[in-house]
């Protein structure tokens, strides 16, 4: 699986973390999992209708499943965003101009926790591909606006690190 599918997949736990505070990530992402098993659609790109359609049940499963390798860096960056919320938000107010971090969509808010804890604690992550790959989530999954939006926000937080380092 690659990192930007990966990416949808934390963007669903850390979305799913907000309306359950009290329920550790673990659980969150256990749930999200069996859930994730049994009812998501195939997104595997490399695999076109075609061939999903000669495939046997135990292989559309098998796409379905997330690896362990995609697994632990999924798990790692929700625990994070979720261990560091307090900080990501900090960073995202200071981002914002004339806006309240409480108006934010849900979906936005998680989206921007995403890049911004990349681009605090992701090294082996660019602050670039942490920005682009967070207005892509924002494309396919927020409202016209949001795109250029998060972007700007965005920009402004990664200047506000690079000037602290």
């Amino acid at each position: 699986m690659s990192r930007k599918t990966a990416r949808k997949h934390i963007l669903n736990i850390v979305f799913q973390a907000e309306f359950d505070v009290d329920v550790a990530i673990e659980q969150i992402m256990a749930t999200y999992d069996e859930e994730y098993k049994t009812t998501a659609e195939v997104t595997d790109e490399s695999v076109s209708e075609n061939e999903l359609m000669d495939m046997d049940e135990d292989k559309i499963n098998r796409l379905r499943t997330i690896h362990n390798r995609d697994k632990k860096f999924i798990i790692n960056e929700a625990e994070g965003i979720v261990a560091h919320k307090e900080e990501i938000d900090k960073l995202i107010v200071q981002g914002l101009d004339n806006w309240d971090i409480n108006r934010l969509s849900k979906v936005d808010l998680s989206i921007l926790r995403i890049a911004v804890y990349e681009i605090i604690y992701a090294d082996d992550i660019p602050n670039a591909v942490a920005a682009n790959e967070a207005v892509e989530l924002a494309k396919m999954f927020s409202e016209d606006k949001s795109p250029a939006f998060i972007n700007g926000v965005i920009g402004k937080v990664i200047a506000l690190t690079e000037n602290k380092g």
